[in-house]
């Protein structure tokens, strides 16, 4: 676990590159996620010591204005800066609940959190170099992380691109974090923010800041982070997960099992809706049949920010499950369900989001509850695990494929003990544990920065290097 992030407060999907969920316990009622408490979730590793320790040398280039040239973090903090309050959330917060079982970090509540940045306007950076030339229709932010060698840079490198109408109107580049300097696990020292859209599209570590034509040729902009029917391939005429639509969940009191004293309590939650804010949270102890209304807690930090509200009730000795429902400021409201989707993503449904609470009469001395936290094992713990590991003749056969066929080699980017491969890009294989189809599914058509191998190997030798996978984390 990262040395700045509290112990227990975290689910851990993946360890490299970090994928880190909030326990939904571990909210508070107050408007601002503190850092020790706020969601990781980064696309590859962070970029080395050497480059991050730069401090106000750290420098990028500024492309598509009048005049080329770059900046560094020392210029930046020259210039008049702001401060904004945004949520933070994962395009895939709440892939757990999707029964198709989708592939990626099974978040539930917690890839999420609202933070206070500070930073320079992207507008003001541009009109540094004489403005935006014409003709050019997106914002492109290229990150800095090491790419691994043997692969494409396009196929794995993190750029994103969004309308240069929003990247003038309100986006920033930053490097301070609820008042201190931006960490660099969350982006450190200068990442992009774009208030009201998933996170993928806050690029951290940021090395090109352009205006463009068209959006950027990288995968995870062109076939990835699109909104796309289950079974079809990611590709550039789908939605874009761009704006966060309106949405609201409880925290607690009674989340992870805790019991709770019966009579009066007092829920709590979180509810916001990308660009508009929300004007009014319901909740329901009914599953809908019958709403009541919530009220506001802490100030309102703006239109990209969450609200806390709460609602007291009576909950008597038993099991129950209230859900809650958001509606925003230009009359949209929480749906009951989830729009389907393969990956999983922007899942805003209040039905699954529910908050199941157990009232007791009287409370033990000492709640003992089973910790569902992921395992911190390494690499060599898990080998060690799997010395003796019996692979069907199948799995014999994908492992070849997994060591030497396929290309770029699964090594390259894949952590599995078995193969004694430790990759750089992830997921960690081990820890993720993914069933025979999402493999599938992955190889044939790619995932996140994976390629599609679906051209290169036969549908025997999917399904070979499918099984390797599968028996050797299991």
């Amino acid at each position: 676990m990262p040395g700045s992030k509290a112990e227990g407060a975290f689910i851990l999907h993946n360890d490299l590159p970090w994928a880190l969920e909030t326990r939904r316990n571990h909210f508070g009622l107050g408007p601002i996620t503190p850092a020790s408490h706020l969601f990781v979730r980064n696309n590859l590793p962070a970029p080395p010591a050497s480059l991050t320790d730069q401090g106000d040398d750290w420098s990028f280039d500024v492309v598509g204005c009048a005049r080329g040239g770059s900046l560094t973090l020392a210029d930046l903090k020259r210039m008049k800066s702001r401060t904004v309050a945004t949520v933070l959330q994962c395009s895939g917060n709440g892939r757990d609940f999707f029964t198709h079982d989708p592939s990626g970090s099974q978040w539930g509540v917690g890839a999420a959190g609202c933070v206070l940045w500070t930073g320079v306007s992207v507008a003001d950076i541009f009109e540094q170099f004489g403005g935006v030339q014409s003709g050019l229709a997106y914002l492109t932010a290229t990150g800095g992380e090491e790419l691994p060698e043997g692969v494409d840079k396009d196929a794995v490198v993190v750029e994103r691109s969004v309308p240069i109408e929003k990247g003038l109107k309100d986006c920033l580049l930053v490097w301070e974090m609820n008042g201190a300097p931006l960490p660099v696990i969350h982006g450190g020292p200068v990442r992009l923010v774009v208030p009201g859209y998933f996170g993928v599209n806050n690029v951290k570590w940021v090395r090109q800041l352009a205006a463009a034509a068209g959006e950027s040729g990288a995968k995870i902009q062109q076939s990835g982070y699109r909104m796309r029917p289950e079974g079809l391939a990611g590709g550039p005429e789908q939605p874009s997960m761009w704006r966060m639509p309106v949405k609201s969940w409880l925290n607690g009191p009674g989340a992870e099992g805790t019991a709770v004293l019966a009579g009066t309590n007092t829920l709590y939650g979180v509810a916001f809706s990308g660009e508009r804010g929300v004007d009014a949270v319901e909740v329901s102890a009914d599953d809908g049949a019958t709403w009541q209304q919530a009220e506001w807690v802490g100030p309102d930090l703006g239109p990209d920010a969450w609200r806390t509200f709460q609602f007291a009730t009576s909950i008597p000795v038993g099991e129950h499950r209230f859900v809650s429902r958001a509606t925003d400021t230009q009359g949209d409201q929480q749906p009951k369900l989830a729009v389907h989707n393969h990956r999983g993503y922007g899942h805003n449904g209040w039905q699954d989001h529910g908050l199941s609470v157990r009232a007791v009469a009287e409370l033990p001395k000492a709640e003992i509850k089973a910790s569902s936290q992921a395992s911190e094992l390494t690499a060599e713990t898990v080998s060690a695990s799997m010395a003796v590991l019996a692979l069907s003749d199948k799995a014999l056969e994908g492992k070849q494929l997994f060591l030497q066929q396929a290309q770029p080699g699964c090594g390259v980017c894949h952590s599995l003990a078995d193969a004694n491969a430790r990759g750089v890009v992830g997921p960690n294989l081990n820890q993720l544990s993914p069933s025979l189809a999402q493999v599938e599914s992955a190889i044939a058509q790619g995932v996140g920065a994976m390629p599609a191998y679906g051209a290169q190997l036969s549908q025997s030798e999917i399904e070979a290097l499918a099984a390797y996978v599968v028996e050797a984390t299991r």
